[in-house]
């Protein structure tokens, strides 16, 4: 899950080694950062997740990545239209298809050849069919070319997993349910209008321009070989009108040549924020390859001066500031935040106001902790939003409202439990983290009693208890800017609590139980489950 977590350390090590080749070398060879990016870097883990070959626009909504269950799988299940999250949460899916009407399905596999990624691009050519495809996006948008090799009639299904599909003599429209009463919203054009618009339902085309549930499909005919079909689309999270609008903003009239040529452009002034020297291009493609990485979250979901709010699940004027979401601050408040405040200094401060909305709308005036595009999930440990505005404030950054930063994060730690993967109001294990300065931990074998610990985790106890005295010396410095003295000392005090679980014979921190008693016997590498888990989380 935390791959991306230490990229600002990974980029500082690359640089430190001389990682790249000049900027002369590379206006000689005619390369520019973007063409060292390899988006494949990373597809791979056993452990945690990886990262996935993104396409996508700096901080943009529209992400698109191709279907495969993992990354060496031989088949690509239809063709992408939309990454609702970074960690490889799909909708919809577009399977271009010549051959027998009665093979059609929702979604086609394919055996794939030729593909090729980059940040603002997508090609492939699909083995069986011989159907070549090259995708282009812009921020709220993309664009398909379609080549055909075959000259059979051609069928264009449209997939979503759990929504509706409509086509209203132009256009087809719908969207997708993705959680938490949240949905992304699909306005297709197709360029060449199809002579017979069908629903596929269990199998069979039906006459029909609507399609709803699970495996809502849709299928456009052209029975007269088409050669070439290009196709636009806009999506959007507030309504199928806005995506119309979305995709008429940005792609309407242009190829997707065109499209990707304004993609690379911006891609290059985003990576082009920093030059490294140095000798070696495999060292030049892992510190690009990692600062693409670092615009891949949070996305401004902004459309028009408008924005949906999963946190109150209302559409909201962003009042002339982006709104900003799916970053995910525990993977993110080591390296990213810090790294924007240094080469994006605006979208730093506009990310970190949307936080502030994020508090304000929901139920609680409660620091958010994994903001999502369906909403805060509460997901891992601590709350780590309070790091990244002392550490904006102090280098300078302003433009947002400390006052309540520093309130929604203080309610975070007192009033929320600091229990992990729970939003709970605090308990029994917050008074006693309060009142000792540690989370208690339970041995081996012990039942958990606590109902603020989500029944899939632990308590871990080591991550909670260090990961809290950091966001209490956060907090403490805020108060002291604010001149919140008595939150200062409070805060301040609470920062030493890390010193409670360290074990001066091992020199590690080690979990207690309930009686302050070292837990023993203990394997640093082995107990807690896979990585110690139970006890560290994954720190």
């Amino acid at each position: 899950m935390k791959t991306t977590s230490y990229l600002l350390i990974l980029i500082a090590i690359t640089v430190a080694s001389s990682c790249t080749v000049s900027k002369d070398k590379l206006k000689q060879d005619n390369l520019q950062p973007v063409d060292f990016v390899n988006p494949y870097m990373g597809n791979i883990s056993h452990l945690l997740v990886p990262t996935f070959p993104t396409i996508h626009l700096p901080h943009s909504m529209m992400r698109v990545v191709p279907h495969r269950r993992e990354s060496r799988e031989v088949t690509v299940h239809g063709l992408p239209i939309i990454l609702t999250s970074h960690r490889g949460t799909s909708a919809f899916s577009l399977s271009p298809f010549q051959g027998n009407e009665n093979d059609i399905q929702a979604v086609i596999e394919y055996s794939y050849d030729h593909e090729k990624i980059t940040p603002y691009s997508y090609s492939v050519y699909l083995d069986e069919y011989s159907i070549s495809a090259d995708l282009a996006v812009s921020h709220q948008s993309a664009a398909y070319q379609l080549e055909f090799e075959k000259e059979d009639p051609v069928y264009l299904v449209l997939n979503s997993p759990d929504g509706e599909l409509t086509w209203d003599g132009e256009a087809l429209s719908g969207f997708q349910e993705i959680g938490n009463g949240t949905k992304v919203y699909l306005y297709l054009l197709p360029e060449t209008q199809p002579e017979e618009i069908s629903v596929l339902h269990q199998g069979a085309l039906h006459n029909g321009n609507a399609a709803k549930g699970k495996d809502a499909s849709m299928v456009l005919t052209y029975h007269q070989p088409e050669r070439t079909i290009a196709l636009k689309y806009g999506i959007s999270f507030i309504d199928a009108s806005q995506a119309k609008a979305n995709l008429i903003r940005e792609v309407a009239g242009k190829t997707v040549k065109e499209l990707q040529e304004e993609g690379r452009h911006i891609w290059n002034e985003a990576l082009g924020k920093i030059d490294v020297t140095g000798d070696g291009p495999e060292e030049t493609a892992v510190f690009y390859t990692s600062l693409y990485r670092c615009y891949e979250r949070p996305v401004s979901i902004s459309e028009d001066g408008r924005y949906y709010s999963p946190f109150d699940k209302s559409v909201h004027s962003d009042e002339g500031r982006p709104f900003y979401t799916d970053d995910w601050i525990w993977d993110t408040y080591r390296a990213h935040h810090p790294l924007r405040t240094i080469i994006d200094t605006e979208r730093q401060e506009n990310i970190l106001h949307s936080f502030i909305q994020m508090s304000e709308q929901m139920e609680n005036f409660w620091m958010p902790t994994f903001p999502k595009i369906t909403g805060d999930s509460r997901s891992m440990n601590c709350n780590h939003g309070v790091v990244n505005y002392i550490d904006a404030y102090r280098k300078g950054l302003q433009n947002f409202d400390l006052e309540k930063a520093f309130l929604s994060g203080k309610l975070a730690v007192t009033e929320k439990t600091l229990a992990p993967w729970s939003g709970m109001p605090a308990g029994k294990l917050d008074r006693f983290y309060h009142e000792n300065g540690f989370i208690p931990a339970l041995r081996e074998g012990e039942k958990e009693t606590v109902p603020e610990v989500h029944l899939r985790e632990r308590r871990q106890s080591v991550a909670v208890t260090l990961g809290t005295a950091y966001d209490e010396w956060c907090l403490g410095q805020m108060a002291e800017v604010l001149n919140k003295p008595e939150d200062a000392e409070r805060f301040m005090k609470g920062s030493f609590n890390y010193r409670n679980l360290y074990n001066k014979k091992t020199g590690f921190f080690h979990p207690k139980d309930k009686n302050g008693k070292f837990i023993e016997p203990f394997d640093y590498k082995f107990s807690g489950g896979m990585g110690a888990r139970d006890y560290y989380d994954e720190n």
